[in-house]
């Protein structure tokens, strides 16, 4: 059984004012438009999709792209992403990265590019907002597009991707800082290729407002079961009846039946709450950012932290490597902390990325900025103990004997 008080490892991000702000724009019968803040400014050449995915595939389907085309996928990303692409015959390859700073092996990338390669897609990981000039300036080289996944790298109204990237993409789901619950931006820096996905976005279908309304209903009371003593009661009784929340977590917050969602465009009150989600995220994002320092500062140098030293860094988690993930995760459970694995996925046809599939296996420590500051101590402690009880375990060869 776990203590009478679980943190759950990540939140939504969605307080009560802004499930009142959704629920009044799914009743209201004003018009959205795109301006006002960076991200969606017309400059900007802003697309508001329905998710990520619909907007990758969309460019996959302006591009043309399809068999004997290739393309990289650098480190780890959800598994729809390259799957999309693989459905329409190209071929995906992996390019490996370091697992504690997640910088691409630039050497390998270049290796990998051949004649037929199209696009790169990188992503910025668990909130590290790394600099891709570098490949960049290598894809415009081979003139080849680069697609940046910024899914959890937002960090407020000011940054709109990288400038030289071909395609920037956000995203705004159930887990993502500031999120709208569903909804993506696609930030499209070539006018051609912009009126083209534009041009093909206005023939779907628009989602119905009922549907995006019961999605906030549904995602509210996630909210109000992520309280940590509620949501320490719901552990313990799954855990009574041999159920794995840790894989219902995750089958309950991933996206789902992405062939239905994946043509078809945002209703008009997603597309307000994406907006009000961008112009008025800045004063949360400071606090995520002074709380996610302050964990990161009670956590020794004995702990591998990924992406400890790496700025700027909008804390969207904050993963570990540890040698034995599923004991660590028990002994922060029994602490109060419910640690969980990721669900990024390397490409699996490649065999030289073992950086990556290194990064695949770590562990995502709770946090969230309304964790009290004496609770973040506390989980910082008890990661260390644990720290330094693994170092002493590979001292003595006890991992090598198990």
């Amino acid at each position: 059984m776990t203590k009478l008080r679980l943190w759950p490892c990540k939140d939504i991000d969605f307080a009560w004012c802004d499930v009142a702000y959704a629920l009044r724009m799914c009743v209201s019968t004003g018009k959205s438009r795109l301006a006002g803040k960076s991200l969606l400014d017309s400059e900007t050449q802003s697309i508001v999709c329905i998710s990520v995915r619909s907007a990758f595939d969309l460019y996959l389907t302006s591009r043309g792209w399809g068999r004997k085309d290739e393309c990289l996928f650098v480190g780890l990303n959800v598994p729809d992403m390259y799957r999309l692409a693989a459905r329409r015959g190209l071929r995906v390859v992996g390019v490996d990265i370091d697992p504690c700073t997640t910088e691409v092996d630039m050497l390998q990338l270049q290796e990998k590019i051949s004649k037929n390669t199209r696009f790169i897609v990188v992503s910025h990981l668990f909130g590290y907002r790394y600099r891709i000039d570098k490949i960049i300036e290598l894809a415009n080289g081979f003139g080849i597009d680069v697609v940046e996944d910024c899914a959890q790298a937002f960090a407020g109204s000011s940054w709109s991707g990288s400038e030289g990237a071909t395609l920037s993409l956000f995203s705004f789901g159930p887990m993502k800082t500031a999120t709208a619950l569903q909804g993506a931006i696609a930030i499209v820096r070539e006018p051609a290729l912009q009126e083209s996905m534009n041009r093909l976005l206005i023939t779907y279908p628009t989602q119905p407002t009922w549907r995006y309304c019961a999605r906030i209903l549904w995602f509210s009371a996630m909210k109000a079961a992520s309280h940590p003593l509620i949501y320490a009661l719901i552990v313990n009784v799954l855990r009574i009846f041999r159920v794995d929340h840790e894989a219902l977590i995750h089958t309950m917050t991933k996206s789902t039946d992405v062939s239905r969602w994946l043509r078809m465009k945002p209703c008009d009150a997603l597309i307000r709450v994406i907006q009000h989600r961008v112009a008025n995220t800045d004063a949360d994002m400071a606090r995520r950012y002074s709380k996610g320092s302050q964990l990161i500062g009670t956590i020794s140098r004995t702990t591998n932290l990924v992406i400890r030293d790496q700025q700027p860094n909008a804390f969207w988690m904050v993963p570990v490597l540890v040698r034995d993930p599923e004991r660590f995760k028990n002994v922060l459970r029994s602490e109060g902390f419910d640690a969980v694995s990721g669900r990024l996925e390397a490409v699996k046809e490649e065999v030289d990325t073992e950086g990556t599939l290194s990064l695949a296996n770590a562990v995502m420590l709770p946090f969230s900025p309304r964790i009290p500051n004496e609770e973040l101590q506390r989980l910082g402690y008890i990661v260390n103990l644990y720290a330094e009880s693994e170092s002493q375990m590979e001292l003595s060869g006890e991992y090598q004997r198990s």
